[in-house]
């Protein structure tokens, strides 16, 4: 496939719906960031790129009280909707700023940690953003990376229409500039971006009961029927309006079925700027 040239932005290939922004708001450090709070401590400062509306900012920002944490999103929406959350939840040590992560607003050695959860995957160019982010973190400083893997989803039962419903998402996202399938590379680029000691591990996103297929059976219809997604898949002649009427006729079948499973594999990864000799 060729794919046009999106240098001068980023798509956020899931967009901003009311499901992805309550999926989103349920998010927990104690979840989500398991495996990088061992590495706080109280007093430090911390930068979460690509905050989203802040549900995993704040978790940070109380695992390192009273140290600072700073979240940055490329969208305003989100900043603002993270700015709410850190007012109604009474927190007072993380603001949020509006900022690319491959142009971070802040000088070089700034930050004792950073988190970057579920954002290369949605990148052009992740290792330039790791290089940006190494840029702010002082000497000693540790970073945190996690990702959903696409090349492990799991997705039964499945059906031909099941398979094509999750080609077209991984589709639209590489046509959009991100790679849902690099999570498997993480401790390589970390290293080539001038991490040391880099460690990976992996942990597991799943719904598996009717509390929680149904519900995940309905945000991946409204996913797919975006309406610039629709039009990707359309234009690029992928599928028509026909099939894709019967790829949600499937995912929500599934999301009825008493067998339904969704799981795939979180890749997650952290490395440590050199200390200075």
């Amino acid at each position: 496939m060729i794919f046009p040239d999106r240098s001068d932005r980023e798509v956020y290939t899931h967009g901003y719906s009311t499901e992805v922004q309550q999926q989103m708001a349920s998010r927990t450090a104690a979840a989500s960031a398991a495996f990088f709070l061992p590495r706080l401590q109280a007093g430090m400062s911390v930068l979460d790129c690509g905050c989203g509306p802040g549900a995993i900012t704040l978790g940070l920002a109380a695992a390192v009280a009273p140290g600072q944490v700073v979240g940055v999103d490329l969208e305003p929406s989100q900043v603002d909707a993270a700015r709410s959350l850190a007012v109604a939840r009474g927190v007072t040590n993380a603001r949020f700023e509006v900022a690319s992560i491959y142009q971070l607003p802040f000088p070089d050695r700034s930050f004792d940690a950073a988190l970057a959860h579920t954002v290369l995957q949605h990148l052009q160019d992740p290792p330039r953003a790791l290089r940006e982010i190494r840029r702010v973190l002082r000497p000693g400083a540790v970073v945190g990376v996690r990702d959903d893997d696409w090349a492990t989803l799991l997705w039964e039962p499945s059906t031909p229409m099941l398979e094509l419903a999750t080609s077209l998402i991984t589709r639209v996202w590489q046509y959009n500039g991100g790679d849902p399938f690099y999570p498997q590379h993480q401790r390589r680029l970390l290293r080539e971006a001038g991490f040391v000691h880099v460690e990976a591990s992996a942990s597991a996103s799943y719904r598996g009961s009717e509390e929680s297929t149904r519900p995940w059976a309905h945000a991946v219809v409204v996913h797919n029927q975006q309406p610039t997604f629709v039009q990707t898949v359309i234009d690029q002649g992928w599928a028509d309006e026909a099939t894709l009427e019967a790829t949600y006729a499937a995912i929500r079948a599934w999301g009825e079925s008493e067998d339904a499973i969704w799981a795939i594999v979180m890749c997650q990864a952290v490395g440590w700027v050199p200390d200075e000799i």
